[in-house]
């Protein structure tokens, strides 16, 4: 038997923090005594092999300053990969990926970008550069050890967390990011580029195209966080949002209607319960079969529902497994967590506290997040689980005074939306849109978070990226998508 009594901490991290894709975290332990980890003053690439690409690509590394303000202080490496095109005359302009997270290495992206660049590939250099702290580059990573975390609290996971690493955590920042991303770019020799960032690589692209606009022949942007808008500010309203349609198509199908006609006065009703010390799961842990027993806050319940909105796939079964767990029944609302525990996340934990620390918990404050939770079922769970994470980490706040201010251009741009996004709904693209009066807003209907591998997507992308006109896109091959139907019962069936 295990019993634990909090539900706050390191295995809840994959649940409570936006993926963008499905990649393989790599376990590393940094023990370099003066944190140089010398890769080579140049970029040279050779043969490599990548998950989820066939046939080999190209991978090297190159040294750049760890502290821009002293070049020839400590040096860290990036580490990059080119799938060259598959053309015999390619276009000059790779297609450079932003990964998302804030957390992940653009390096793990081989099953993303088989699914939404197949067609760009075939003219066009795939660019992925693993960002400071992730992947190959000076990864700061700091996977969970099972169930056991869960009775950590975050200040303490995330001082443990930065005791593994010899280096000043505060240089891993946005900022230097895209000096590193402009190094590799200078270094091979590519004059411009079409940027694709996802999630959290939307602030990305949105800042190399502040820094160096000269460079930017196109850009995409899929599930956009606007430079100017505080995540977790905009993160309960957006919420909400999704948990309105979700509702909404409930009551529209009849069977959903009949057996949930209450499903949103039981979540309201879970996480009052919750929040009051009312909720505990009792019973098998369904990936180590052990007797587990553990109290639930309320940040557990609102991020098992929250998170779960972000592929609209999962929605699906959210009306029985809200019920379910009304009835007593915690199992099928919790088995995202108890399944998270045990697989390897894609996010170095190091990379996402040192950006979200100091670009997004830093910039606004309790009471703010507190305000903007009012009237939304997530209230201002989001901002207090990653501030008390924040609390055990170091950062630095962006010092630039347009870091915050509105991304703007005359550069074609294409902004994508999925309908049911929780955390990056279409309101935040038309707001990015504003700033681009050549730019289009996709809005992607029964698609949750990212949707450049939806449907005809992968084709619209790259018809855009050749012809750099967003206007002209047909895009009535995307009218055929909608929201699953909603599960009713244990067997998946819908009626």
């Amino acid at each position: 038997m295990k019993i634990f009594t909090r539900v706050t901490t390191a295995s809840f991290v994959a649940l409570a923090v936006a993926l963008t894709v499905s990649a393989q975290g790599v376990s590393e332990k940094i023990t370099n005594k003066n944190a140089s980890l010398k890769a080579s003053p140049k970029l040279v690439l050779s043969p490599c092999f990548i998950g989820g690409i066939k046939g080999s690509v190209k991978c090297g590394s190159i040294d750049v300053p760890l502290d821009y303000e002293k070049p020839d202080g400590t040096a860290i490496p990036v580490h990059v990969v080119v799938l060259p095109a598959t053309s015999a005359n390619p276009a000059k302009d790779p297609l450079l990926i932003f990964a998302g997270g804030p957390g992940q290495a653009a390096g793990d992206y081989g099953p993303f970008v088989r699914l939404a660049f197949f067609e760009v590939h075939k003219d066009r250099d795939i660019l992925l550069i693993d960002q400071r702290g992730t992947g190959k580059s000076y990864g700061l990573n700091c996977p969970s050890e099972g169930l056991e975390d869960v009775t950590t609290k975050p200040k303490v996971f995330a001082e443990k967390c930065r005791a593994k690493f010899d280096i000043d955590v505060r240089y891993f920042t946005l900022e230097n990011i895209m000096r590193d991303t402009d190094t590799v770019r200078a270094q091979l020799g590519y004059e411009t580029v079409n940027v694709w960032g996802g999630s959290y690589g939307t602030k990305s692209a949105s800042l190399y195209l502040k820094r160096y606009p000269e460079r930017v022949r196109s850009i995409i942007v899929d599930g956009v966080l606007p430079p100017d808008s505080s995540l977790f500010l905009s993160a309960p309203a957006s919420a909400e949002r999704a948990l309105g349609k979700l509702v909404d198509d409930c009551k529209a199908q009849p069977s959903c209607n009949v057996a949930f006609p209450n499903f949103k006065a039981q979540v309201n009703d879970l996480i009052a319960r919750a929040a009051d010390g009312e909720l505990a799961f009792k019973g098998i842990d369904p990936v180590s079969n052990e007797y587990v027993e553990f109290d639930l806050e309320r940040e557990m319940i609102v991020e098992s529902i929250r998170s779960v909105m972000y592929g609209a796939q999962g929605t699906t079964i959210l009306p029985y497994a809200v019920n379910e767990a009304h009835k007593g029944n915690l199992a099928p609302l919790l088995a995202p967590l108890l399944s998270s525990a045990a697989t390897p996340s894609s996010m170095y934990l190091g990379s996402t506290f040192s950006l979200l620390c100091g670009e997004d918990v830093a910039s606004i404050d309790a009471e703010a997040a507190k305000r903007a939770g009012e009237g939304s079922f997530a209230q201002d769970s989001y901002y207090t689980i990653w501030s008390n994470y924040c609390e055990g980490w170091d950062y630095f706040r962006p010092k630039a005074a347009d870091f915050f201010a509105p991304a703007t251009g005359d550069v074609p741009a294409l902004i994508l939306s999925g309908d049911l996004d929780p955390v990056t709904p279409p309101p935040l693209g038309e707001h990015w849109l504003k700033g681009f009066p050549n730019g289009r807003h996709i809005i992607v209907a029964g698609t949750g978070h990212n949707t450049s591998q939806s449907g005809c997507m992968p084709q619209l992308i790259d018809e855009f990226i050749d012809t750099l006109d967003a206007a002209s896109l047909d895009t009535s091959c995307l009218d055929y998508l909608k929201r699953l139907p909603l599960v009713v019962g244990p067997n998946g069936n819908v009626e």
